[in-house]
């Protein structure tokens, strides 16, 4: 199969491309609290019927706001690679964000880059192949979820430990924003929020109470030990940008105490962010922080600890069949070889690297645009995307 009939099919689909993600970027996936779900999962669906392609939906039941996720296959056979991506975003640091710009061959908006984008590299590389009237020797299996930016536990996780998703024979590719590197690698994620319980009491009758926010200080100033030890260590492998190879450990990304400027707080927390690279093991790391926490409570002050995020590290050979097949397509459409490098952050390559099944993430946007205000995935990466997606699964199932 020619190179130029997978691009021309492609180039001939521009406007239907950007048209599809500018309607995802409008749908306000905004994770945390989960909104707008079922909006943007029977839009997908929607297409996925429309080019006839076979799939269903997975319902999540969870309080207000329940969980849905998408599984399909094309093709048939034994042989099988999975393309999988998430509709969840972060939330917006204004409502405009939801209002999709197409601008100067960029287009912009909240999940542009991370990663509806990379869900329509999905969506079209299916439809190309689709139009190719090729007979695959295997098949391609697909799933879209949700909960990605807060771990996965109600998305992925849920449908691997349920067994949901077909077997997949060859290994994955994510289309995350990748900023033109190949993640064969990722960090692992602890998060916790720390609560420090006191005892509330009028400013005038400040000795009857018990500072929360005081302890909290205390407790957080027990941390910064461990936290220049942390950041001590490094990964041998590469990883951008420049200082991205040390482990990392944020404490107090978010924090909180007191009602009133006049009364004793009783309540006050903060949270700690781990960051752990393949070569440190997860349970080491979470108990390095349990210990020095330990300490605090031997004084007496009331701790509590809850888990908001946990994610293993992982790490997957660039030479398998489906890395050098990737490889090899993005030479072909980039003119250039990729670097393989490890994910900065918390990936969900993990989730399958972890269980033998070969992960990759490669995707068209940038991970120094992604989350922030002026969030935008340029045109051009979006389109050679799909073709780099399509030629590799050409390359492994044609």
């Amino acid at each position: 199969m020619s190179k130029e009939k997978v691009s021309r099919i492609i180039r001939d689909k521009r406007e239907q491309i950007i048209s599809t993600l500018s309607d995802l970027i409008a749908v306000p996936t905004e994770n945390p609290p989960g909104k707008s779900y079922r909006e943007c999962v029977d839009y997908l669906s929607e297409r996925l019927s429309e080019w006839r392609i076979d799939h269903r939906i997975v319902s999540v039941p969870n309080e207000d706001f329940p969980r849905f996720s998408i599984i399909g296959t094309y093709g048939e056979g034994e042989e099988s690679l999975h393309l999988h991506g998430h509709y969840d975003v972060v939330p917006v640091h204004s409502p405009e964000q939801f209002q999709p710009l197409v601008q100067k061959g960029r287009i912009f908006g909240r999940g542009s880059s991370d990663m509806k984008s990379g869900l329509i590299t999905i969506l079209f590389t299916l439809l190309t192949l689709k139009e190719l009237g090729v007979e695959l020797k295997g098949r391609i299996v697909f799933s879209f979820v949700p909960d990605e930016e807060t771990g996965g536990r109600l998305g992925t996780l849920y449908l691997i430990e349920r067994e949901l998703l077909p077997p997949v024979r060859l290994g994955m590719l994510m289309p995350e924003p990748t900023s033109g590197a190949v993640w064969n690698a990722n960090k692992g994620a602890l998060t916790f929020q720390i609560t420090i319980r006191g005892k509330t009491a009028h400013v005038g009758l400040a000795g009857e109470g018990m500072n929360a926010f005081e302890h909290m200080i205390e407790v957080a100033h027990s941390l910064r030990k461990l936290k220049r030890d942390v950041q001590k260590r490094k990964t041998k492998l590469r990883v951008s940008p420049p200082g991205a190879e040390r482990s990392t450990m944020l404490i107090g990304g978010e924090s909180r105490s007191g009602y009133s400027f006049n009364v004793v707080p009783e309540r006050a927390f903060f949270t700690i962010d781990r960051r752990i690279n393949p070569e440190e093991n997860l349970e080491k790391a979470r108990n390095e922080i349990f210990q020095v926490l330990n300490q605090p409570r031997k004084k007496g002050i009331q701790i509590e600890i809850d888990v908001l995020q946990e994610g293993e590290s992982s790490f997957v050979s660039p030479e398998t069949e489906v890395g050098q097949a990737l490889k090899k397509s993005i030479m072909d459409v980039k003119g250039e070889e990729p670097a393989f490098e490890l994910c900065p952050g918390v990936c969900e390559i993990r989730f399958f690297n972890n269980r033998g099944i070969p992960a990759y993430a490669y995707g068209p946007g940038l991970l120094e645009v992604s989350h922030g205000p002026d969030e935008y995935v340029r045109e051009k990466d979006i389109l050679d995307c799909i073709e780099i997606f399509s030629l590799t699964a050409l390359r492994l199932l044609y």
